[in-house]
């Protein structure tokens, strides 16, 4: 946008209270790519990222920010280095289903109605007007279905979502016609899915901080997932984009 509402002196921004399946995890959207330009650097190992898509099911692709050392926030839950909520993804003409778990689901719930109910709002937890991909996600994610894995978790107030009990209701999505499923987060709900080999592709920008202490990503998976790497890209403000296929789904290409 051409002008940023200056945010509050307050606490380092945090992601949502008790939520991209625990307390803090992240909540970060996906919208259309961007192509690349003179600051950006691809090094792609296979020809096509679209080859790479021709499967017999759909996928399920999990997306998340990271820091260097593998961290998605710091030990208070700080995400402030995090430094915009805009896209890194490019995932939006790729999915028609979003999944997540329910710790994180009623701050991510919050957060983009808030934006869908004022635009030009300041948004509480970030001090500042919402960008423009911001703005596009919430108007996507209000078309699109979402599915909360969730024992717990009583009535949600957006139209698009649905409560789910089971894992097994994730995996029959894959089993569904349709585009690629988004696995928004958060980290126990991911590495829940890799548990159960559900997760097909990983999207990890990695920005340039080192926090040392903090939450691990990858905290909760339980054994080891072989990686194929797809395309990896320098990016505008110094991250770095990875895009990785299970090796078990590339080889079945």
């Amino acid at each position: 946008m051409d002008s940023r509402a200056a945010p509050p002196q307050s606490e380092p921004r945090r992601a949502f209270s008790a939520p991209y399946g625990q307390a803090t995890d992240q909540f970060w959207m996906s919208g259309s790519s961007k192509p690349c330009d003179q600051r950006c650097r691809c090094v792609d190992a296979e020809p096509s990222i679209e080859g790479a898509k021709q499967m017999s099911q759909r996928r399920i692709i999990a997306a998340m920010q990271v820091s260097v050392d593998g961290l998605i926030e710091g030990p208070n839950g700080e995400v402030d280095w995090v430094g915009s909520w805009d896209d890194s993804f490019g995932l939006l003409s790729q999915i028609d289903t979003c999944v997540l778990g329910g710790g994180m689901y009623p701050g991510y719930e919050e957060y983009w109605l808030a934006i869908l109910a004022d635009p030009e709002g300041v948004l509480p937890l970030t001090g500042e007007v919402p960008t423009e991909d911001e703005i596009a996600y919430a108007r996507f994610a209000d078309q699109t279905p979402h599915f909360v894995l969730s024992s717990t978790l009583g009535e949600v107030r957006w139209k698009t979502t649905r409560v789910v009990r089971e894992v097994e209701a994730i995996r029959r999505l894959k089993q569904e016609p349709g585009k690629d499923i988004y696995a928004v987060g958060g980290a126990t709900f991911i590495s829940s899915l890799m548990n159960l080999g559900l997760v097909d592709e990983l999207r990890l920008t990695v920005r340039p901080i080192v926090l040392g202490r903090g939450k691990a990503l990858f905290k909760d998976v339980n054994q080891r997932h072989p990686l194929a790497l797809v395309r990896a890209e320098q990016r505008e403000g110094e991250k770095v984009g990875l895009i990785y296929q299970h090796a078990n789904a590339a080889t079945s290409d």
